[in-house]
């Protein structure tokens, strides 16, 4: 019968049952194998990979290690890692080779049939069709076990396990070479720092890999926010970052990225590079893609639009007017700047959403300072994969956002906005475009060197004045020539005691042959004439027979008046061919003799020597003051008026008194009352210079006017002393005719390029009327103001013989001011008062030319710095017979001619303005024969040098030109003119002298690498043409040329000899290295401010920099200049980021300092070189340092860049855009320092005024105790000291040095201060004294003050809201953790230079045994509330009761528990990171809300992740409202009469005092 119950069934369910809980166990043991398999291949990928990175660098770091100490320091480093090592020195060197040889034989064939898997393992073959090399190699196992690998490591040997000191005789000299080891184990002797270029190479690496990382993050971001809530983040089964990272990690990209992120973040260099090659990368990748397509919407919505308002579509096809379609269509194509803008911003937020990790860069709100913006990144990790990924989106917005605007619209429009000046600026002032009109306007104007002038007119301008220069150096070469000749006549003639009257002779003499010699003309030329038989018969007799001068020396004088007359004849010459003249050429010749007869050659002996104003010393006889008197008495009696004798004298005796030279025409100048109907005011003007026609004819006053008569003119030159100088006369004529041939040039240029510009269909210089220029100049839309009357430029001579080619035209008034200016020569600046003159331009002229002319270490700091520019120009890279060809012409070329005369050089044309080959000048002994540019500037000379001033390139010292112009804004009260006069004096002529030659060899420093640089680059310039001319292409490669062959027509001036290829490299000289010329107003206006020293130099510096850049890169794509470019750029690239650091490495190698022992020496250096580039010095146990900016000629560009790297290398773990800013904030200052800074005299006045005897850097003058008597003593002997000229405090310590004396306890030596004369000079550093200072303001300024914050402002007794107690609480204490911070690396930099042991003395011995033991922990120790606090509010209380005042006590039982958690969360902080506590979490929690706390079991559950506490209003709304206690006696406890917070807060003594109130 049947059963219910089946015993089989029940049997069969059972083994179904086992069965299952096999097959479960058997899946989830092969789901373990397998993960466990996956997680050996990733292990083992990981390893394999991270070998080869290591292999490759420990290749490099032991040849690093061997080129640095030799081999057998090599060879025993690798014996103490591997005892087995075969070392090579134990065999003989062809057993060696045999070894290798074997070894090379053994791994033949060993990667035979070896393939590799995806997870990058290696395949083997089958052991049976191994090599036999195989075999051997594979047999000793070439994998360890994952155990063996990454289990736990075998025990050190103890042999080895308290090793720390590893030696080794370096086989080159002997030395030791050393490092120790902590921890036990060894560390590996070839291991050496990240240098800047392998940090560039890691950042490059790694932000090219994080490119397209942060596609892929950015996607598993958007999936983990859209995913559930219950996932936590780093979830590796459900969170989507947390695989993509895992996975990433496994990856061959992912190690090599890690590997390149290591490298990169060891340098500041490298981890800008990272950042910046991400932010590029996500540009180029789908930023500028996301542009397009923005400007592509935008280009349909316009078309869109256009249709909408006319009703239709604009159709191309099928349309007759197609030209007007067209215009149309393009129209609509355009963008508006907002379009544009929108575009770009678009395109730069979508390529900052890619950047890997956006919190690694930061952004703007992280500043500090900027805070209140609400781009501030959220780093605090959350709980769940959703709400992180949320944040971590949340930051890439906020990241996007400020690279959308303002970073890339602002990089992009600068870039676009300084091409479009570059390109079109110059057109700017005239646009119909308001924006670009504003720009020039209050921007571009003020910075550039021409400022509203056209380029064209300032450059013809620069022209002229180099004309005027070189005819001044013309004329100083004849006086010299004279001046030899005489004093040998006077050496060899006459004894001592006649030689003044010899020179007055010979002068007179010298004078009558020029008066009486005449120019000619012949076949059309002016020639020198030959003086008349009779006067040359007389000049030789007088000299040989009368003054007993020598036959041969007489001859000599004749032969250099002839070379004189022959320049005159040239200069005349130059004005023909200019074709401006009204009269026939014999006929100005004529004009012009007469001139230099009677007008040129005239002085005044009341000026005395070179003055502009009368000297008491001259004497005038009654007689002639009494004939000018009866002048002034007919000209009262031809008007009508009455004058008496006794009234004419007293004119006179005015006019003789108040009399003036004017510069321009050297005529004497003067006023007085004009009697009669003409008087239009109080008193007349009169320049004698009126009176004599450009002609040299006479000119009497207009009808009642004071010079009537010949005569006239005659008595009041006797009453000036009208005498002849022969140099004086030489010096006039020579300048005169120079000049008048120099506005000639200017004015023809200017026309020319105004043709030249009409011709090319551009905007023109000068128009022929004035509806034409209005319309040429858009004046009617830019607003630009046309003169109202056509141009009148002076000409210097009568408009019957000469009118200038541009009268009669119109232009604008800044145009025609610059004419102006071009012609007259003078500046026109802005006169300050007086009394502004005496008190502030006087003494800043005097300390400025102290410090620079007058100072022996700045002339040898001014000659040694300059040597770089041949670096930074490329021109170093020539041929060393090259460069030193050219530094003989530098040094046969320069001024002052300190050993001897310079040579004369190749007498040339001074009109080179003739391209191709120097034409022969007037004196040269073949005229017919032309002069190659390479023999010219080979042979250098005085004629060179005048060339070179033609072209405006040299006596251009930006810093000795400033000064000048300093002193030069003084004249109104003639106080230098008073001190050059005084040293006429006999006894003071010699400092005179002195003063002279200290200034001519300032200019000759500077001088001297212009013309090397300009004799390296017209050879360079050769050089590039010759190759290019060369038809052998192996001879143009090998000589660097690649481009296509050209013809001699192509090459400047037609030959590789041409003037125009000198012209080319003044011009790139002139543009790359500093030059007053190229000085923009606003800056040279700033010298008169009482801030800013020497401001043209930095600017110069700025200038030509840019200019050197934006140079090489045109060059690198000209196919010509193209070697030359590139040999630029490399020298820019050597000067200004390899000599600095090859410099400190060079250093850091010398003395053994690593990059932390150095990072550790800069925390000592002084705070005027805290961002200089320091180069390190350790000699007998004494640290020293060398400020290599301060000497480098290149530091005003590269200090803001040392100031952002040292910034950034402070906070290495830090985000990088708040390091950067506060960098950049600091090489801002760093930057406009020059200008802004007080000046150096001012500066000492404001320590004793302002800052109440304490110098900017805390440095005290005197004592506030000390007497009224010492106070000032004190403060003369500061003043003294700042403004005292000579490098006077160089020099004491050079004296202290050589004879052994201390200064203030400071020793010195000879060879540290003679560096010093290069900018070199190695400072001491007291390390201990230095530590003592910063405990100082640590425990007796910083602190104090910041205790003070506390409570500032809060017991005035007014209402205080107790939020202000908690956050000036946390303000001061935040301010303590800064103070604490810097405290901790002082203290640490002190121990890695090994003073910790006296530095922990040195706490102690100040009782800060606590504080020190605090700062070692590493640990924060805030402020806490004292018992004083307590009281004064409740003295205050009972203060304002008295008066009947309500005022409530703000430290209630409340408060002080808000202090007591801001003092918890507080202690103990990790010193040198970043403050990242909120106050807002602490502040008294408005009625309606609460603070919702995370409970601390579930921080517990999720260690190692941080959360942020959040304040949210609460859910219900009958949720009871927190009590505040406002009452002291609170919540007391009853025996001890104390609240809680006292308790924990106060001390026993304060404790005793709360429990009696």
């Amino acid at each position: 019968m049947p059963f219910g119950f089946d015993p089989r069934k029940l049997t069969e369910e059972d083994k179904d049952n086992k069965k299952k809980e096999v097959d479960d166990v058997v899946f989830e043991q092969a789901q373990i194998d397998l993960e466990a398999l996956d997680k050996e291949n990733r292990i083992r990928k990981q390893s394999n990979i991270s070998k080869a990175f290591d292999s490759a660098i420990q290749v490099v770091r032991e040849f690093q290690f061997e080129k640095k100490y030799g081999s057998d320091a090599y060879h025993d480093a690798k014996l103490e890692q591997d005892p087995d090592y075969r070392d090579p020195r134990l065999y003989t060197k062809e057993e060696n080779k045999e070894y290798f040889r074997n070894t090379m034989k053994d791994m033949k064939g060993i990667l035979k049939g070896v393939k590799y898997g995806s997870q990058y393992e290696d395949i083997l073959p089958p052991v049976e069709d191994m090599n036999e090399n195989q075999l051997k190699f594979y047999k000793k196992g070439k994998y360890s076990t994952i155990q063996e690998e990454y289990g736990d490591k075998p025990d050190i040997d103890p042999k080895f396990k308290n090793q720390v000191v590893f030696a080794s005789t370096n086989s080159t000299d002997g030395e030791k070479v050393e490092w120790t080891t902590t921890g036990g184990t060894t560390s590996d002797p070839f291991e050496n720092e990240i240098g800047i270029t392998e940090s560039i190479y890691g950042a490059i690496i790694s932000g090219t890999i994080k490119i397209p990382k942060g596609f892929i993050n950015l996607g598993a971001m958007i999936m983990d926010a859209a995913a559930d809530d219950d996932v936590m983040t780093g979830d590796p089964e459900r969170s989507k970052v947390a695989q993509v990272e895992r996975w990433w990690d496994s990856t061959f990209f992912g190690n090599l990225e890690k590997y390149g992120e290591e490298v990169a973040r060891e340098t500041a260099i490298g981890k800008i590079t990272e950042a910046l090659v991400q932010i590029y990368g996500g540009w180029k990748t789908v930023g500028t893609t996301a542009m397009n397509l923005t400007n592509k919407a935008s280009r349909i919505y316009n078309k869109a639009r256009n249709s909408v308002s006319k009703g239709r579509y604009l159709r191309t096809y099928g349309n007759k007017n197609l030209y007007e379609a067209a215009k149309e269509t393009a129209k609509l194509n355009k963008l508006s700047r907002t379009q544009q803008f929108v575009g770009i911003a678009v395109g730069g937020g979508v390529g900052g959403a890619v950047v890997y990790k956006s919190e690694d860069i930061g952004t703007f709100g992280d500043i500090e300072a900027l805070d209140f913006l609400p781009t501030g990144l959220d780093r605090d990790t959350r709980a769940t994969a959703k709400d992180d990924a949320t944040r971590m989106l949340y930051n890439k917005l906020k990241f996007s956002g400020e690279l959308g605007f303002p970073i890339i619209p602002a990089v992009i429009g600068t870039g676009r906005v300084g091409k479009s000046i570059l390109r079109s600026g110059k057109d700017w002032a005239y646009s119909s475009d308001s924006l670009k009109r504003f720009i020039d306007k209050y921007l571009a104007k003020n910075l550039r060197a021409r400022g509203p002038q056209t380029e064209e007119v300032f450059q013809a301008g620069q022209r002229m004045e180099g004309k005027m220069a070189s005819s001044e150096a013309l004329s100083i070469d004849y006086l010299k020539n004279f001046d030899e000749i005489i004093k040998r006549i006077s050496k060899n003639s006459q004894s001592a005691s006649n030689a003044s009257g010899l020179k007055q002779g010979i002068s007179d003499l010298i004078v009558d042959v020029i008066q009486k010699g005449k120019l000619a003309v012949k076949n059309g030329k002016v020639v020198p004439g030959s003086f008349s038989r009779e006067s040359l018969n007389k000049f030789y007799t007088a000299l040989t027979k009368d003054l007993k001068v020598s036959s041969d020396e007489a001859l000599n004088l004749i032969d250099e008046l002839s070379n004189v007359h022959g320049s005159w004849a040239e200069f005349l010459n130059n004005i023909v061919r200019g074709k401006n003249l009204n009269v026939a050429t014999k006929e100005f010749v004529n004009i012009m003799n007469e001139r230099i007869r009677t007008t040129l050659s005239n002085q005044y002996k009341i000026f005395g020597d070179n003055a502009l104003r009368p000297i008491n010393e001259y004497k005038i006889a009654d007689e002639i003051r009494d004939q000018v008197a009866k002048i002034f008495q007919r000209q009262a009696t031809s008007s009508g008026a009455r004058m008496g004798m006794e009234e004419a004298r007293e004119a006179v005796n005015s006019i003789i008194k108040n009399v003036v030279l004017d510069p321009k025409t050297a005529s004497p100048v003067f006023k007085f009352e004009l009697k009669g109907p003409l008087r239009t005011k109080a008193m007349e003007t009169k320049n004698i210079a009126e009176n004599i026609t450009g002609a040299g004819k006479f000119k009497p006053d207009k009808k009642g006017g004071l010079i009537q008569t010949e005569k006239d003119l005659t008595a009041f030159k006797k009453l000036f002393g009208n005498y002849a100088n022969a140099q004086k006369v030489i010096a006039n004529i020579t300048t005169d005719l120079a000049q008048f041939a120099a506005r000639d040039r200017f004015y023809n240029k200017v026309k020319a390029d105004s043709d030249l510009l009409i011709k090319n269909g551009e905007r023109a210089l000068v128009y022929p009327t004035y509806n034409s220029a209005v319309k040429g100049f858009n004046a009617n839309v830019s607003g630009v103001k046309i003169i109202e009357a056509p141009l009148e430029l002076p000409a210097g001579i009568a408009d019957e013989v000469y009118t200038p080619p541009l009268n009669g035209m119109f232009t604008t008034q800044d145009i025609a001011a610059g004419l102006t200016y071009g012609a007259k020569g003078a500046l026109d600046k802005k006169v300050m008062p007086i009394w502004y003159q005496a008190a502030i331009l006087i003494p800043k002229g005097l300390v400025q030319a102290g410090k620079t002319v007058f100072g022996p270490f700045t002339h040898a700091r001014n000659f040694s710095s300059g040597a770089v520019t041949t670096i930074a120009t490329g021109n170093i890279f020539i041929n060393p017979l090259e460069i030193a060809k050219s530094f003989r012409t530098a040094v046969r070329t320069i001024q002052p001619q300190v050993f001897g005369r310079n040579r004369p050089g190749l007498r040339v044309a001074t009109d080179t303005s003739v391209p191709g080959q120097f034409r022969p000048g007037a004196n040269t002994t073949d005229p017919a024969k032309l002069i190659p540019a390479r023999e010219f500037t080979k042979e250098g000379g005085q004629s060179l040098y005048r060339f070179l001033l033609d072209e405006g390139m040299v006596n251009q010292s930006a810093t000795y030109k400033d000064l000048m112009g300093l002193i030069e804004d003084t004249s109104k009260t003639g106080f230098f003119e008073t001190i050059s006069k005084k040293m006429d004096n006999k006894l003071l002529k010699p400092l005179k002298k002195f003063g002279k030659f200290s200034q001519d060899m300032y200019v000759a420093e500077d001088d001297i690498w212009k013309i090397f640089n300009f004799a390296a680059e017209s050879h360079r310039i050769r050089r590039a043409y010759a190759a290019a001319l060369n038809p052998s292409r192996i001879k143009r490669v090998a000589q660097g040329y690649f481009g296509p062959q050209i013809k001699l027509t192509d090459v400047p001036g037609g030959s590789l000899d041409s003037v125009e290829i000198l012209k080319m490299a003044t011009k790139n000289v002139r543009e790359m290295l500093p030059n007053y010329a190229y000085v923009s107003p606003f800056i040279k206006g700033m010298r008169q401010a009482p801030i800013g020293n020497f401001v043209s130099w930095p600017s110069e510096i700025i200038r030509g920099s840019t200019n050197m850049t934006v140079k090489g890169i045109a060059e690198t794509k000209d196919p010509v200049l193209a070697r030359m470019g590139w040999e630029r750029l490399l020298g820019m690239t050597t000067a200004w980021a390899t000599i600095p650091p090859l410099a400190v490495w060079g250093f850091q190698q010398a003395y053994g300092f690593t990059r932390e022992k150095l990072n550790a020496l800069k925390e000592f250096v002084p705070w005027f070189s805290a961002d200089s580039t320091i180069l390190p010095v350790y000699i007998d146990g004494q640290y020293k340092y060398i400020d290599f900016s301060r000497g480098f000629f290149y530091d005003t560009i590269t200090s803001p860049i040392q100031s952002v790297i040292t910034q950034v290398e402070k906070d290495k773990d830090g985000p990088l855009v708040p390091a950067l800013a506060e960098g950049m904030v600091r090489a801002s200052w760093r930057l406009v320092e020059p200008f802004v800074s007080e000046a150096i005299w001012v500066g000492g006045i404001l320590d004793l005024l302002a800052r109440g005897g304490e110098t900017k850097t805390g440095t005290r003058v005197f004592n506030e105790r000390d007497d009224l008597g010492i106070k000032i003593k004190k403060a003369i002997m500061h003043q003294a000291k700042i403004v005292s000229p000579g490098s006077r405090v160089q020099m004491e310590r050079l004296y202290a040095a050589v004879v052994g004396k201390t200064i203030k306890g400071q020793d010195f030596e000879i060879p540290d201060e003679l560096l010093g004369l290069i900018g070199a000079r190695p400072a001491p550093l007291d390390i201990m004294k230095s530590m003592n200072i910063s405990l100082n303001e640590f425990l007796l300024k910083n602190e104090r003050l910041e205790r003070g914050l506390i409570f500032e402002g809060l017991r005035t007794g007014d209402p205080v809201d107790p939020n202000d107690i908690i956050k000036q609480f946390f303000y001061a204490n935040k301010q303590k953790y800064e103070s604490y911070s810097a405290l901790r690396r002082k203290v640490d930099a002190g121990g890695v230079l090994g003073y910790q042991a006296d530095i922990e003395e040195l706490f102690a011995r100040r009782e800060q045994k606590s504080d020190y033991a605090m700062i070692m922990e590493n640990e924060f120790l805030p402020f806490t509330i004292k018992k004083s606090a307590v009281e004064s509010f409740e003295n205050l209380k009972q203060d304002q009761a008295k008066k009947g005042l309500p005022f409530v006590n703000p430290l209630n039982d409340t408060v002080l528990e808000k202090i007591n958690e801001m003092v918890e969360a507080m202690a103990g902080m990790q010193l040198n990171k970043e403050f990242d506590l909120n106050v807002e979490n602490f502040l008294l929690t408005p009625q309606g809300t609460e603070k919702i706390i995370i409970p601390p079991e579930i921080i517990e559950q999720n260690d190692g992740i941080k959360w942020r506490n959040t304040s949210q209003t609460p859910p219900l709304e009958n949720m009871p409202k927190p009590i505040i206690n406002t009452t002291a006696t609170a919540n007391k406890n009853p025996i001890t009469n104390l609240t809680r917070n006292q308790e924990a807060l106060l001390s026993p003594t304060e404790k005793v005092i709360a429990r009696r109130t």
